[in-house]
Order: structure tokens, then sequence, then C-alpha cells
């Protein structure tokens, strides 16, 4: 029951991942946190359009997410944090192969969860912030507060470069890292198998989904 309530809400944090219209981004510089209400807001709307309701819908409103998720994470850090010391050794190539199927793994693996969506509710409790070199990072802390009253802290991981939009770059839902769970999952795999294996793998987990 456990691993079933940690996938869902694996799935609702994709709900955060919203774009920004530039008209928004140029008004004035958000928050970490603001930005986290605009995007809530923003696919919320898409789950609640009855246009893109239905099972014949699914395609459409799986596309409007799959964009909305790919502008509001940095997978290519994602994707290097993930695969670890395993990293440096590949090629360009590979680096590329790999982000790609990263990326497409989480797609995948959670916006089919998207859709269990039953108004669950998102409360932001506080935003830590701090400078390093050129970039901001933030971990703006909230809780999602499920249908039967449970509240399940989930802690964003975002940073900006001058005045880029706010990507998020992990998720750490009750105390459990996004991106180190991934990579301990390929380090097991690459410490008994090949590289080239691992991305047969994630071919196969995308493949049957």
């Amino acid at each position: 029951m456990k691993i079933i309530r940690t996938l869902v809400l694996f799935a609702f944090m994709f709900s955060v991942m919203a774009v920004f219209t530039q008209q928004t981004l140029a008004a004035e510089p958000l928050s970490a946190t603001q930005a986290l209400k605009v995007r809530i807001d923003a696919i919320i709307n898409v789950l609640k359009t009855p246009e893109f309701k239905g099972d014949e819908k699914k395609e459409v409103r799986r596309q409007k997410i799959r964009d909305i998720v790919m502008h509001g994470f940095d997978f290519g850090r994602m994707a290097q944090s993930s695969l670890g010391r395993y990293w440096r050794n590949r090629t360009p190539e590979e680096k590329q192969a790999f982000t790609g199927r990263f990326q497409s793994l989480i797609e995948n693996a959670y916006i089919s969860k998207l859709e269990t969506y039953t108004n669950e509710k998102v409360v932001y409790l506080n935003e830590q912030r701090k400078t390093k070199k050129d970039r901001e990072y933030a971990k703006v802390q909230t809780h999602v507060i499920t249908v039967d009253g449970t509240q399940i802290p989930i802690a964003y991981m975002m940073y900006r470069q001058g005045k880029d939009p706010w990507l998020v770059f992990d998720i750490n839902i009750e105390g459990v890292s996004m991106v180190n769970n991934y990579r301990s999952q390929f380090g097991e795999f690459l410490d008994q198998k090949s590289f080239s294996e691992l991305l047969k793998d994630i071919d196969a987990k995308n493949s049957s989904t």
C-alpha cells in the first residue's frame, strides 16, 4: 500500500511542472514558491478541462502534460545525477541517449498516474534560498493533503540562473529523494551489467507503458 501511495505521490509531483507564459516571466521575477503555485494551477486546469477528459482524449491530454513536464524539469541535470559516478566515463553520444531515455522513463512512469488526481490540496510551508556563484537555489517545503486528510511532506529542490525560470532538479517525498532513488537502482544495475544493457532495460520499461 505504501509503495502504491508513493507512486501516486511521485505522479502528483508533476502537477507543479506547468510552463510559464512569456508574459508572466516578463512581468516580474517569481519566487520559487510562487512559481510552483502558478504551475500547479496550470496543470490542474488541464486535468479539469472538459475537452481533455475521457479515454478518447487521453493522448491529447497526456501530450499537454508531457509538454508541461518537459519545461518544468532540468532533465539533463537529473539524468547526470541519477547516473552518479557512471556518468563521467560515458561518451557524449551515450550521455545524450541516456538523458532522452531517462526523461521518457519519468514521463511514462508517472504521467498516467496524474489521472488519479482527486482534488488533493497543496499547502506551501516555507522556502529556503541561497545563492551559489551565478545561480539561485531554493528548497520549497509543502504538504499534500489527500482527500482523507493525510498530510504528506514534499520538498521541491529548484534553481534558476539569472532571469531564467525556476527548474526542479530533485523532489523529496517523505524524505526520499527521487534522484537518489534512481541513482541507487542504476548503480546496482551497472555493478552487474553493461551500460548498453541499461539502455535496453529502460527502453523495455518505456515501451511497456
